[in-house]
């Protein structure tokens, strides 16, 4: 009974050496841990897309009076002579892509045909010209513009420029005389991953 009695305080002093060692090797386990550490306050911002348009490579805005294309003879070469300038500034931070558009419905009262009618737009740094029928400029108007291709990207402060010019094909009406309005021209930029 005396082994039984030693036996049973042998089992209870290893149970609490046990109990102890748990304890022990727990609070430097937890005294071991490092704290938290943080980055606080981040924010996600995206880059800004802002495209200003100029007459006289001075004065920017988002929008200008419009030019009058007039002594188009149908057939005949596009006018002005010498296009009117245009300035097209990227004043955000992401490079862009440019479109051009129609973003109204021109007023037609003697029925030219609008596929025959050509927006010739020419950027002075190649002076190699893209033309578009005013037709195809009023259907992309819905879904932003055509791209236009030079060039291919407007980096951010940087400024493109182009001259503007119309022409009629010699087939595009009937009659003595035609006139077109309400035709709003629509430059656009479409934010370009770098």
């Amino acid at each position: 009974m005396k082994r039984f009695k030693n036996f049973k305080a042998l089992a209870r002093a290893v149970g609490v050496m046990a109990a102890v060692v748990i304890v022990v090797s727990g609070v430097t386990f937890a005294v071991l841990q490092s704290q938290q550490v943080k980055l606080a306050g981040n924010t996600v911002q995206t880059a800004t897309a802002n495209l200003q348009i100029s007459a006289d490579g001075t004065n920017y805005a988002s929008s200008l009076p419009g030019f009058s294309f007039s002594g188009i003879v149908p057939g005949g070469s596009a006018v002005p002579q010498s296009g009117y300038a245009i300035f097209l500034r990227n004043t955000g931070n992401a490079p862009l892509s440019l479109k051009f558009a129609v973003s109204s419905t021109p007023s037609n009262p003697d029925g030219v045909d609008l596929s025959k009618v050509n927006i010739i737009l020419t950027p002075t740094s190649t002076g190699i010209p893209q033309s578009f029928t005013l037709q195809s400029l009023v259907t992309s108007g819905s879904n932003g513009g055509t791209a236009i291709t030079i060039p291919s990207s407007l980096f951010a402060g940087n400024t493109a420029t182009f001259t503007l010019k119309a022409s009629m094909d010699s087939d595009a009406l009937s009659g003595s005389g035609a006139s077109l309005g309400n035709i709003d021209f629509a430059f656009s930029g479409l934010a370009q991953s770098s």
